[in-house]
């Protein structure tokens, strides 16, 4: 693995044909290979079952941010600064799965954001 602070691919991120990576660490460029997916395991349930709710999660958090109205609340709601609101809506979907899950009910559709009464 390669890598620079001062390169011509320094402002560049992806992939180069079918061998190499070019990442992007702070103000470091890092050129490495492409890992071999052939040699991978297949994924358990549970996993294929994480990744799954990991998508529907990133949908809702993705949804609830482009719309300004529910951004504040959500943002009012989990009392955190704009850039974690992502991760924080991410964080209260998984303990809502959770709860659901420990109670025997069916998995939530959408991120519950209950106003705080001042």
């Amino acid at each position: 693995m390669a890598s620079s602070t001062t390169s011509i691919l320094k402002d560049y991120s992806g992939k180069l044909g079918n061998q190499f990576v070019l990442k992007r660490y702070g103000d470091k460029s890092v050129i490495c290979r492409l890992p071999k997916r052939d040699k991978r395991k297949k994924r358990t349930e549970k996993q294929v079952q994480n990744n799954q709710l990991m998508a529907i999660a990133n949908n809702l958090a993705k949804s609830i941010i482009n719309d300004p109205a529910r951004r504040d609340a959500a943002q009012l709601f989990l009392n955190v600064t704009r850039n974690k609101l992502y991760t924080g809506l991410v964080k209260l979907y998984f303990q809502q799965v959770k709860a659901a899950k420990e109670n025997g009910l069916e998995i939530p559709k959408n991120i519950t954001i209950a106003a705080k009464a001042d």
